[in-house]
């Protein structure tokens, strides 16, 4: 038997660009030109915040990403899924600007660029090459067509898809360099609890005496369903048994009816503290990233934030990291077990030069069984014409008229941290005062910092 240790991370190093001491980042950015970071808005409602991205590259969660990418490495990008170093990674990252901006700014190549976010110091861009986009041929490109991917995409990209949509609306103008954090953020309460970045997550998987550990995918609170998920692909699935689970929530823009991200996190939390997964084998953190819903193209991010964090496994689902029915079902399955050549994989990821490392455990669909009285597989349960499916929908109506699940369906304390947080906005889902409330405050405070800007 093979012992499987933490893999290393994608790229080979965690990318570490987080200056921490005070002097060195009030040199890096005297004397720049500054800009404010703002959200992109899509009627009005908040799609995607960059400084996510850049928080994320940081603190190396896109490893072995260290910035807005250049126009050679956005058209390698969308042409094999691979970065210039040859290493995969499946989505275009820019910085980008409206042209009345950048006209405004006066910057140029090596130059540097201070970013505010919530009017203080943030982070600095050191410009590489600064370039001009298409964002429709953009959009187009890095989810795919039905005419050139043929495998997995069954119906052309529209302005429904939350993804293709951020695509769309990008600004014309891209400035290309690394990002570099000068002004440390401070995560707010509840996200604080949860802050794992990869170097730290790694540490406490040492702590923990993980060796293996299988990553679990959600912007949900948990219901019965998702933790038999768990419970399924850690312990009985094609695998020996894991150490652990990492659960890994995406935090980012939010569309209305989805849960409060504070709910999501407490929920999962929930399901450890109150012991229905044992807590020394179970972890819950978060990933900042405004999710584009690209299936098999999402799952490769997924399955590089996992890599980075120190998994060893990714459990991928029916319909992973889907909207609508743009992609096959069952595309991310295909593309961990068979690849698929349209997007430049002719084999698996984790089997091709400069792939992952991270092992697919594809998870057959699940349902309630009330013949066995329990959750059930359609690989292990023989009573396939009872099965009821736990539709979300269906326990979203639930909770939204204060009806306490059943707890076949969700824990009771799961519940109750969905009630904590409607308490806080006065609904249980996103609504346009979460919207605004979001977008005011974001998940961090970032602290006051002196700077002598270029005049």
């Amino acid at each position: 038997m093979v012992l499987l240790r933490t893999p290393p991370p994608h790229g080979g190093n965690i990318v570490d660009r987080v200056v921490r001491n005070p002097d060195r980042a009030k040199k890096m950015a005297d004397g720049c030109v500054a800009f404010d970071i703002k959200p992109t808005l899509l009627d009005g409602v908040p799609i995607r915040n960059v400084y996510r991205e850049i928080v994320s590259i940081c603190y190396g969660f896109f490893s072995p990403v260290e910035g807005s990418m250049v126009r050679n490495e956005v058209e390698r990008v969308l042409e094999e899924r691979r970065l210039l170093s040859e290493w995969i990674f499946p989505y275009p990252l820019v910085f980008d600007v409206t042209e009345e901006d950048y006209k405004n700014l006066g910057v140029g190549e090596g130059d540097r660029l201070l970013l505010r976010l919530k009017g203080q110091p943030f982070a600095v861009l050191d410009i590489d090459e600064i370039y001009k986009i298409d964002p429709v041929d953009i959009a187009t490109r890095t989810f795919g067509t039905p005419e050139k991917n043929p495998e997995v995409v069954r119906v052309p990209f529209d302005e429904k898809h939350p993804g293709y949509m951020i695509y769309r609306s990008l600004n014309p103008v891209v400035i290309a360099g690394k990002y570099t954090i000068i002004n440390e953020p401070k995560f707010r309460d509840p996200y604080n609890k949860f802050w794992f970045p990869p170097a730290k997550c790694r540490e406490e998987f040492k702590k923990k005496g993980w060796r293996t550990a299988i990553a679990h995918q959600t912007r949900n609170v948990p219901h019965v369903g998702h933790e038999a998920l768990m419970k399924n692909a850690a312990y009985t699935g094609d695998i020996e048994p894991c150490n652990g689970i990492l659960v890994n929530a995406i935090i980012g823009a939010k569309r209305r009816g989805d849960y409060p991200d504070e709910a999501i996190l407490e929920g999962h939390s929930a399901v450890n503290r109150f012991g229905y997964i044992k807590p020394e084998r179970h972890m819950v953190t978060f990933t900042l990233w405004d999710m584009r819903y690209g299936n098999p193209i999402e799952s490769l991010l997924h399955g590089i934030i996992r890599q980075n964090m120190g998994c060893t496994h990714h459990m991928f689902g029916r319909d992973h990291a889907a909207v609508g029915e743009y992609y096959d079902m069952y595309a991310t399955q295909i593309l961990w077990r068979d690849g698929i050549p349209s997007f430049g994989f002719e084999a698996p990821p984790n089997e091709v030069d400069y792939g992952l490392k991270i092992i697919p455990q594809n998870m057959a669909e699940f349902w309630y069984c009330p013949k066995c009285g329990e959750m059930a597989y359609s690989q292990t349960c023989g009573h396939e014409k009872e099965k009821q499916k736990l539709s979300g929908s269906f326990i979203r109506g639930m909770v939204a008229e204060g009806i306490f699940p059943p707890n076949v369906i969700m824990r009771p304390e799961v519940y109750k941290a969905i009630v904590k947080w409607w308490k806080v906005y006065g609904y249980p889902f996103v609504n346009p005062k979460y919207l605004a409330e979001k977008d005011k405050t974001l998940e961090i405070d970032v602290p006051p910092m002196e700077v002598n800007l270029k005049r």
